[in-house]
């Protein structure tokens, strides 16, 4: 008897069923799902333990990886934790909607203060000088993804009539935090009372706005 073959494509290849498309799709979902859970129990034991007690194996356990695929992905403990309070930061730092370009940059300043005062932002501020290359990568590609996410604010902006639309928005962001990381990274200044309504109406009225 005649063994039966299945019908082929042309080119040998089997025919992507649904069934299949949907078997390929799935590890990407679960991979990210596994990156998040890695990356909030880094964060976790990184804000218990702090730095110098921060282990990659505690992190594993909590996560339920093994502490080699971790390495694997994110290459040393540093980077790991660099990007493990990146995304917690990214997740406290909701991009605001409150019907004004003023109020939505002092809503927005507000957040980063409360970031950078928190124990995320303690321990960014300990991690960010890091210089190995995934590390470096994680936070370039961090504020690629925030700066890229607050354009809608000046978007909205430039629809009202409330800023120019010549005027390059990532340069204003830029200018309006950098003090911020000044005192979080260099002089060591509480942040917590950093006049932010002040600050807006200074740059904007520097932008003759």
């Amino acid at each position: 008897m005649k063994r039966r073959t299945r019908a082929r494509k042309p080119g040998g290849s089997r025919e992507a069923t649904p069934a299949r498309i949907e078997r390929r799709s799935r590890p990407r979902g679960r991979s990210a799902r596994v990156r998040a859970s890695v990356l909030q129990s880094a964060f976790n034991v990184l804000v218990e333990k702090g730095w110098h007690a921060f282990r990659v194996a505690e992190v594993a356990a909590l996560a339920g990886v093994h502490k080699t695929s971790i390495y694997r992905r994110w290459g040393t403990k540093n980077a790991l934790a660099l990007e493990a309070c990146l995304h917690v930061a990214e997740i406290a730092l909701p991009i605001p909607d409150t019907g004004s370009l003023k109020s939505d940059l002092v809503a927005l300043l507000k957040g980063a203060v409360a970031v950078m005062a928190s124990p995320q932002g303690r321990a960014l501020a300990a991690l960010s000088g890091g210089q190995h290359p995934k590390a470096v990568a994680a936070r370039r590609a961090y504020w690629r993804r925030r700066f890229d996410a607050m354009r809608v604010m000046f978007d909205r902006a430039v629809s009202r009539g409330e800023f120019p639309r010549d005027v390059d928005p990532i340069v204003f962001l830029e200018t309006l935090i950098a003090p911020l990381h000044l005192r979080l990274l260099v002089t060591g200044e509480p942040l917590e009372e950093w006049p932010c309504s002040d600050m807006v109406d200074r740059l904007l009225g520097g932008y003759g706005l």
